[in-house]
């Protein structure tokens, strides 16, 4: 029976990000999404499937986050296209601790 082990790491303070809004992080040299809707936070990967604009300059709402370039929308939990869900984003698990934002750099299997 193997061990996984989780690396979390800091990527902003809760107040950095704004309801509604994300942060693009980077995460040896992979672009991270984490964009806070309504107080919860939510990690994908940035590139929006379509022509790989940056998800996390979009907007988020309701569950979902959507690219700033052509509107593509994505679940922020199952990372799927709302379009089509044979198009899929990584999706990161989130932790908050105190005021801190943390991410775990490996991306949900």
């Amino acid at each position: 029976m193997g061990v996984e082990i989780m690396a979390f790491i800091k990527v902003a303070s809760k107040n950095e990000i704004k309801s509604g809004s994300g942060k693009v992080i980077d995460v040896n040299g992979k672009e991270i999404a984490v964009l806070n809707d309504n107080g919860k936070f939510f990690a994908v990967d940035n590139a929006c499937a379509h022509m790989q604009g940056p998800l996390g300059e979009g907007s988020c709402q309701e569950g979902k986050v959507t690219c700033p370039w052509h509107g593509w929308t994505y679940d922020l939990k199952t990372g799927k296209n709302t379009f089509s869900q044979d198009i899929k984003l990584n999706v990161y698990e989130v932790k908050i601790k105190g005021d801190d934002v943390l991410v775990n750099t490996e991306a949900k299997k």
